[in-house]
């Protein structure tokens, strides 16, 4: 004990907790606890010469702050002290700069009792690991890498193509159709073709099959007379895009006599086409074929022209029916008028 110290009342206490209280601050002090005796002795000698409001109502009181200058005053300063006993010496010796321990806000539920750790676990042990510490520790890593194996219930894919965009009219549209979950086909699954025909907005089963092994599948809608946009579908509401079949009516020029002399008569034909369709007659000149008149289809899917036949020489004619939203371009072979 320092000759500086004041001449302080050591009884043991009675109360059985306080007696374990005393012992732990009474066992000997760690090197980083003794390193800051000095200043806190100096800091004690300094409030001395002050003019002191703190009064020791009870004995015990001096007894305390004896304790903690004898051993604990450099743990007492860093509040290294257990929470419980640094809050007495802060209660004793607060007035010379001894820190509180810091206690967190009461909660709304039952308090619960404090154990005071012995000496050695207060001194000399390390903390124990926190669960928060232990939550914060990194995870095992786990590898994203491909297995190299296609994954398991791969999307299905269902593909329409058709080797013939464009097809005479009344003739049969043949499309193919695959069914694949990845790479791997499905076979025997049934997919059913439906059909948009141009000028409609609804859509109708034109044809049904099932996949085979390689999950392919050929349909044929036949006698096929207007523009149609087909896709395929499959189970669970699958479609395929869209594929457009073009239809080119056919169109035939014939000539006969016309009522008049010097004059021809020309007859167009369409079955096909619908009536009210134009249809643009040519001539063949100057080494391409110009427009000369047009009219439209009327009933039968006939129109007529009337030309005049050269006196000398010839001269070549020729009919086009422009697409329509039914039907694609068409042309009618030449017609040669001699004169």
């Amino acid at each position: 004990m320092s000759a500086d110290l004041p001449d302080l009342d050591l009884a043991e206490p009675a109360d059985p907790a306080l007696r374990g209280l005393v012992r732990a601050l009474t066992a000997a002090g760690t090197a980083d606890e003794l390193a800051g005796r000095p200043a806190a002795l100096a800091m004690y000698r300094e409030s001395r010469r002050r003019p002191r409001r703190l009064r020791v109502a009870f004995s015990m009181s001096t007894a305390a702050a004896a304790i903690v200058l004898a051993g604990g005053i450099g743990a007492a300063y860093a509040a290294a002290l257990p929470g419980p006993v640094q809050h007495v010496a802060y209660r004793m010796l607060g007035a010379i700069g001894v820190p509180d321990t810091h206690r967190p806000a009461p909660s709304s539920g039952t308090p619960r009792a404090v154990t005071i750790p012995p000496a050695s676990s207060a001194r000399g042990s390390p903390p124990p690991r926190s669960s928060a510490a232990a939550s914060s520790a990194p995870a095992p890593s786990r590898c994203p890498c491909p297995s190299g194996k296609p994954a398991a219930g791969a999307a299905s894919t269902l593909v329409l193509t058709t080797a013939r965009a464009q097809i005479p009219a009344d003739g049969d549209a043949v499309l193919s159709g695959r069914l694949a979950a990845g790479r791997r086909p499905e076979a025997g699954v049934r997919v059913r073709l439906y059909e948009r025909a141009a000028g409609t907005s609804g859509w109708r089963v034109a044809a049904s099959e099932v996949t085979d092994g390689s999950g392919d599948v050929t349909l044929t809608v036949p006698g096929l007379t207007r523009n149609a946009v087909f896709r395929l579908t499959g189970p669970g509401r699958l479609d395929s895009a869209t594929v457009l079949v073009t239809v080119i009516p056919p169109v035939s020029l014939d000539m006969a006599p016309g009522l008049l002399p010097g004059r021809a008569r020309l007859t167009v034909t369409a079955p096909l086409a619908d009536p009210g369709d134009v249809v643009v007659l040519q001539k063949w000149s100057g080494g391409a074929w110009r427009p000369v008149a047009a009219h439209l289809l009327g009933p039968g899917h006939r129109a007529f022209f009337t030309v005049l036949i050269p006196a000398v020489g010839g001269a070549e004619y020729r009919v086009v029916l422009p697409r329509t939203i039914a039907h694609g371009r068409s042309v009618s072979g030449p017609v040669r008028i001699a004169g």
